[in-house]
């Protein structure tokens, strides 16, 4: 039998999640040798606004390659 997640346990899970989703994105516009680009995220959030528009700040600034 599978045990129910506490509605404390359930926050942190998520909270990790969208950690770990905010970890990723800075490493993808950090890469060395193919950083995300600004066009690159624009195509994204066009194609999963849903998944990518917390992101569409970056795209206001000089921390991404144009």
């Amino acid at each position: 039998m599978k045990q129910q997640l506490t509605q404390t346990q359930l926050f942190w899970k998520s909270h990790k999640y969208i950690a770990d989703g905010n970890k990723h994105f800075l490493e993808m516009i950090q890469h060395p040798t193919n950083p995300l680009t600004k066009k690159d995220l624009k195509a994204l959030i066009a194609r999963n606004p849903n998944l990518w528009e917390r992101f569409a700040g970056f795209l206001k600034t000089d921390y991404m390659v144009a």
